[in-house]
């Protein structure tokens, strides 16, 4: 009798899904932005693709459904997927309540699948939105068009009560993996193109000899390149972008400061030596009129006579950092 009843309110929860609109839009009308990118990493750095989960067969745990539940919450299913998520929310109170002591790992593992497919179509929807925003669909057009397909048919699929969880979990990580691939494949184009630049404005910097006169700065520049290649390494596209949009704003804001700075000082040297040529002129001009002889005169110093100490300088072509032109795994 209670398994009647279980499926029972496990029926009428789907029913009552299917009775609404298949998706929920926020209040405003739109899937909340996603937070900087799909976070996997502690930097923020984007995750790879998403794994379908909560096999059929498999014998989950009411606190494996729990998980999966919130989950779905974090990632913005209850509000986009509202009338689907309650019929989950009513079929899992009812099993909870059922309390028959038999084995309803599959029951479980059903309704995991579902929480699991809220939380990868919302992932999905989030990603889509950021991509439309930034307008990345040209980058990857074909992977776009095969998430618009995918998701289209997964908001479909989400309003027919028979639909196996592990079908909706299929088709929901299908389109965000799609749009996943949209996203990934433009920053790393973006990636790749701002390196290019970083590296052009380290020449920039190399040129003024920067890395002699402010050592610590050129290194900090550099110190992102690498940040920005050990990024693009780890699959974080956006991560190594960001880095090195960084280092070629700050070489190039250190190269225009030092080339400054350094006619600056050569225009000191240029007024200096055309002062020095004046009074050698105005001295010669001097001892013809009026010579001094060969007695030293109180003031002037002999003509052999060391003013400054002798400069060391180092080697500027030693001090650069070397950045190979492209980094690895680029292609």
């Amino acid at each position: 009798m209670k398994k009647i009843v279980l499926l029972f309110c496990v029926a009428f929860a789907f029913a009552f899904a299917s009775c609404k609109s298949t998706t929920q839009e926020t209040d405003n009308g739109a899937a909340s932005l996603v937070d900087g990118q799909i976070e996997a990493e502690d930097d923020g750095s984007a995750s790879g693709q998403v794994e379908s989960a909560g096999q059929s067969e498999s014998q989950d745990t009411l606190a494996s459904v729990e998980s999966s539940r919130q989950a779905a919450i974090d990632a913005g299913a209850k509000d986009m997927y509202g009338t689907a998520f309650a019929a989950n929310d009513v079929a899992l109170e009812a099993l909870k309540a059922l309390n028959d002591g038999k084995d309803h790992g599959k029951e479980y593992s059903e309704l995991k699948a579902r929480y699991d497919a809220l939380a990868a179509a919302a992932k999905a929807k989030k990603l889509k939105e950021r991509i439309d925003n930034e307008g990345l669909a040209k980058n990857a057009q074909a992977d776009y068009d095969a998430g618009e397909k995918a998701i289209a048919e997964f908001d479909e699929l989400v309003a027919v009560p028979v639909t196996p969880g592990q079908t909706l979990n299929k088709k929901a990580t299908e389109a965000y993996n799609a749009y996943y691939a949209v996203y990934f494949k433009s920053y790393k184009k973006f990636a790749l193109e701002e390196r290019k630049n970083a590296v052009s404005k380290k020449k920039e910097a190399d040129a003024v000899k920067a890395q002699i006169a402010r050592k610590d700065e050129y290194k900090g520049c550099a110190d992102l390149i690498l940040k920005g290649d050990q990024q693009f390494s780890t699959s974080n596209p956006e991560g190594a972008y960001n880095s090195y949009k960084e280092a070629a704003a700050n070489f190039d804001a250190l190269a225009k400061d030092v080339a400054a700075k350094r006619a600056e000082a050569q225009k000191a040297i240029d007024e200096a030596k055309a002062k020095v040529a004046a009074s050698n002129e105005y001295a010669a001009q001097a001892d013809i009129e009026k010579p001094l002889g060969d007695e030293p005169v109180a003031g002037i110093e002999a003509e052999d006579t060391v003013l400054l100490e002798k400069d060391e300088f180092e080697n500027p072509e030693e001090k650069i950092i070397k950045i190979d032109e492209s980094v690895q795994g680029a292609n």
